[in-house]
């Protein structure tokens, strides 16, 4: 049945650039950590001079900047896997509080311009008196959809898992037994953009009184609800329920 499901919304909904089945959170041994440290590089490559994983080698001349992996971690969502955080933290140097405001505008610019969903979610300044460095550091945290690898060009994506199958005992007719089961689904909408509406919408015309089969009830509504995730990304998971008969082998 979730098969036919997702074929349905992967032919209709073709504004989302993920739409799978949620992966059972213990399934997946992956956080995508190496591709998002790979596109950090990329990233700060093109707002500074330089990018080093961990530390700088003696001698370097600022401006530059200096990243190490902080955590990885999978999020969930009532028990089910979405998405993957992967938090780093830059620290980037400059000779000069005016340069080293510049790579701040630099990066902050990148960020805002990536394909992949990063967010900036901490910043501190100091100053280094010893080599007389003028520091900034930042947090970033990387998304990733819980079924797509890499980083980039997985947004919006939209993640189906089955929320429970319900039997109507008082439907039931005995010998052969025939028995209505009500089945709920939870639609979980992931995106960076401002388009949340759009999507929910596109959803609604995809599912709104669609039947699997004749034999089915079709498709309604049963609530929507905002969903917190870090890295930038907007989440809101829409529940959609159907039902059908299941029958006694004869």
């Amino acid at each position: 049945m979730l098969d036919t499901l997702l074929a349905r919304l992967q032919a209709e909904c073709t504004s989302f650039a993920v739409i799978a089945e949620a992966p059972v959170a213990a399934a997946l041994t992956t956080v995508d950590a190496a591709a998002a440290s790979a596109a950090l590089k990329t990233l700060l490559q093109s707002a500074v001079t330089e990018a080093y994983a961990v530390e700088a080698p003696e001698g370097a001349e600022p401006t530059d900047s200096i990243y190490r992996l902080v955590s990885a971690r999978p999020v969930e969502v009532d028990g089910v896997r979405v998405m993957s955080a992967i938090t780093f933290v830059v620290t980037l140097r400059a000779t000069s509080y005016a340069a080293l405001i510049t790579a701040l505008g630099s990066v902050e610019a990148q960020v805002q311009a990536s394909a992949a969903a990063i967010s900036i979610t901490d910043a501190a300044m100091d100053f280094d008196t010893g080599k007389k460095h003028f520091l900034a550091d930042l947090e970033l945290v990387y998304a990733v959809p819980a079924v797509a690898g890499g980083v980039d060009g997985n947004w919006p994506a939209l993640l189906v898992d089955v929320v429970d199958y319900i039997g109507d005992p008082e439907g039931a007719d005995l010998m052969p037994i025939r028995q209505r089961v009500e089945r709920t689904y939870r639609l979980m909408i992931m995106t960076t953009g401002d388009d949340l509406v759009a999507l929910r919408q596109e959803l609604e015309a995809a599912l709104l009184g669609w039947q699997v089969s004749a034999a089915d009830w079709p498709f309604h509504f049963v609530d929507g609800r905002q969903v917190s995730l870090p890295g930038g990304i907007v989440g809101w998971a829409d529940v959609y329920t159907d039902a059908g008969n299941i029958y006694q082998p004869t």
